[in-house]
């Protein structure tokens, strides 16, 4: 028997693989779901603000949120992020889309909130795309993390996946004009 007997597949062991794969796909498709109930590391020290529930109301009611400082970050969810993309305004957004078991997301966090407290210029919007799922899908957010500058309601610039604190310096900088 030649090696090449050896490497080529056969139709029999595609369809082999294919039914393993199948069979695995709902384990596969269980792991996106599972939500880690470790305690914060301590890179996570300053927890973002959520918007108190009066706030929200009074949001939902005026149809306008007031708006965290500049240089800080809060959490949305899908009831208060359409809202609070439109209170910025002119105002670049930098949105972090981000899960907790996503270890690049974790990775990111501290970084994204020092370039943006030093900054001064825009403020950090944190969205978990496990509990802010219609968010997330509106977004097309299709992996993690995802970072996009959103100015007047509209994204204006993003990246996917961890960087450097160079690199997100230059990406928010860009975005505020200060590049």
């Amino acid at each position: 028997m030649s090696m090449r007997t050896l490497v080529r597949p056969t139709l029999q062991s595609v369809h082999i693989l294919n039914r393993l794969a199948l069979r695995s796909l709902p384990q596969i498709t269980a792991v996106r779901h599972l939500k880690i109930n470790a305690a914060p590391s301590a890179s996570f020290s300053s927890t973002p603000k959520r918007l108190a529930s009066s706030q929200a109301e009074k949001g939902a009611s005026e149809g306008s949120v007031s708006l965290p400082a500049l240089g800080s970050e809060i959490t949305a969810g899908d009831g208060d992020f359409d809202r609070i993309l439109k209170a910025a305004g002119e105002t670049p957004v930098v949105v972090d889309f981000f899960a907790n078991w996503c270890g690049p997301c974790r990775v990111l966090a501290p970084v994204l909130q020092k370039v943006v407290k030093e900054n001064g210029k825009t403020f950090l919007v944190k969205v978990n795309v496990d509990e802010a799922e219609q968010t997330a899908a509106a977004n097309q957010i299709m992996s993690l993390p995802t970072v996009v500058i959103f100015r007047n309601g509209a994204v204006q610039d993003s990246f996917i996946g961890s960087r450097d604190e160079s690199a997100v310096r230059k990406f928010i900088e860009k975005a505020t004009g200060q590049a």
